[in-house]
């Protein structure tokens, strides 16, 4: 009788700890419990990345999402039920990307993850891998200008291609029922869209403090975060200019079909000349809209507001939106003039699991429209960006896009296919000619002046200007899973781009490579050198 107590007191502590921690941000490894929660009879907060384990634990059938990994002891040594689980992270990807001088690519990285359930309420998480990469000629470019392999971490010129380093980690700690406090470097997506126009996880990661309140029908996420600018720093961490963001997300179901949310986010500096102050303790209250704040300080600091709302229709679709504003007239917004500080962005798609009567289907469509100014602001070290990389959508502002997705999954095989359709404009970004919102990286004050004049050019900016551009990319990619609990597969992909732009000639890629691939991070081919 004793023994089994124990036993069953050793299961019952397995299954807790089980639950703990942060399900890795990756599409390939969290899209199957994505689906469930999608369904119209569970009620979760699917637009908040990455997932907690212990919301998962509780969705219907989540035992027999993912399959066994490639080798028992791969299994035994991966498994969350465990205190202490761990595996590799291995990238061996050769390829070519046909019609250039070197049409060689290659993609070669190592390194590893590991999770510790320190109790029931404790959790730590570590991943770490670096890489030798060569680019396929478009990505080539945008990495020479950035100095940043995208999402990955700076990048270091070695030979024809670059090498470059990325770790996450965390430690989360669940307060009582209703708290999750969780410190960490990495990543954070909301949404429900393939992007994301609030917050997404293109960029490289960052320090940051979430706090996760859930009672009710709602959650409730408060993250602040260190940020980067690292133009002119030349790869040096001590020259990198600093910068902070709060960021609100309340996300409430107001039914199991239906879902709202409110996004608030500021981006400041403590270093600003023309306003110094410090660390400005008044964006770390949790419960306050930040505009009027800003408002209140009299501040030069960059506010954001987003909505969202999303509604399951039938079985098995989604239909969501996003509306992302940092300034907005509305008689400007009738009178179509232009005007430059009208800077909002829409996002309308829908997703449909186990589509056409297929089972592991998922078919999506979305639109993603942004106009010109969005995200950047008169000081451009305050713009919505980190490591010369966006935080939102990866084309940055002045651009619409529209995105068709399909994958299968049957077994431990992911086939899948994303095409996107973007128009978007081009700055010539000279001295004459000014900036015409498409750079976030340019401010918003260098706009071209008016004939004649000494004043700048408020109206007039529409999609496409000055120069305009249409890139037209197509993602492929067939795998078979040998450990999904960290996204290792053997994969097949294929990258079409085809990039026209006015006054300039056309450039295409086809890029093909082969071989083990892992996914533990999501991975940002779609990229446009807009700077």
């Amino acid at each position: 009788m004793r023994r089994g107590l124990c036993f069953a007191a050793l299961l019952a502590c397995s299954a807790a700890f089980g639950q703990q921690g942060l399900l890795p941000l990756s599409n390939t490894i969290d899209a199957p419990f994505t689906a469930v929660m999608h369904r119209p009879d569970v009620a979760a907060h699917s637009a908040i990345r990455p997932y907690f384990r212990e919301d998962l634990a509780a969705l219907p059938g989540v035992d027999s999402l993912l399959h066994p990994g490639w080798k028992p002891l791969m299994e035994r040594i991966t498994a969350p039920a465990r205190r202490f689980h761990f595996g590799p992270v291995l990238d061996a990807l050769a390829g070519a990307s046909f019609g250039e001088s070197n049409p060689f690519k290659h993609r070669a990285g190592a390194g590893a993850w590991a999770e510790w359930n320190a109790s029931a309420r404790w959790t730590l998480g570590l991943d770490a891998e670096g890489w030798s990469e060569t680019f396929p000629n478009y990505l080539d470019g945008l990495v020479r200008a950035s100095e940043v392999s995208p999402g990955e971490g700076f990048a270091q010129k070695a030979g024809d291609g670059f090498t470059h380093f990325d770790w996450n980690g965390y430690a989360d700690y669940k307060a009582g029922q209703y708290f999750h406090f969780t410190l960490g470097k990495g990543r954070n997506f909301i949404g429900e869209g393939y992007r994301s126009l609030l917050l997404s996880d293109e960029a490289y990661s960052y320090p940051y403090l979430r706090i996760t309140t859930t009672a009710w029908h709602i959650r409730y996420v408060n993250l602040f975060a260190l940020m980067d600018d690292i133009r002119g720093a030349g790869g040096d961490p001590t020259r990198f200019a600093k910068k902070f963001t709060s960021m609100h997300y309340l996300s409430w179901n107001i039914s199991k079909r239906v879902n709202a949310g409110v996004f608030e986010a500021i981006v400041w500096q403590d270093n600003d000349p023309r306003y110094p102050r410090g660390f400005d303790l008044s964006y770390v209250n949790p419960v306050i809209f930040y505009r009027p704040v800003e408002f209140g300080l009299g501040s030069p600091d960059n506010a954001l507001l987003g909505f969202a709302f999303n509604v399951k229709a039938g079985k098995q679709t989604m239909l969501y939106t996003q509306v992302i504003l940092d300034e907005f007239l509305l008689n400007h917004v009738r009178a179509g003039d232009g005007w430059y500080g009208n800077k909002q962005g829409l996002q309308i798609g829908a997703v449909a699991h186990d589509a056409l009567g297929r089972k592991g289907l998922m078919l999506r469509g979305e639109m993603n429209y942004v106009r010109p100014f969005m995200y950047t602001h008169t000081d451009t070290r305050q713009n919505y960006a980190h490591y010369n990389q966006p935080l939102a959508h990866p084309y940055g502002s002045g651009f619409m896009e529209l995105l068709a997705q399909g994958e299968w999954r049957h077994g431990r095989w992911v086939i899948g296919n994303v095409f996107s359709y973007a128009l978007m404009g081009r700055d010539t970004a000279t001295a004459t000619t000014g900036s015409y919102g498409n750079n976030i990286f340019l401010p918003e004050d260098d706009r071209p002046l008016l004939p004649n004049s000494s004043r700048k050019r408020d109206f007039g900016y529409y999609l496409g200007e000055p120069l305009q551009a249409i890139v037209v990319q197509n993602e492929f990619r067939a795998g078979w899973l040998l450990e999904p609990r960290a996204g290792i597969m053997l994969q097949l992909a294929w990258t079409f781009r085809s990039e026209m732009a006015d006054a300039r000639p056309g450039r295409q890629t086809s890029y093909l490579r082969a071989g083990i691939s892992t996914n533990l991070h999501n991975r940002h081919p779609f990229q446009a050198q807009r700077y």
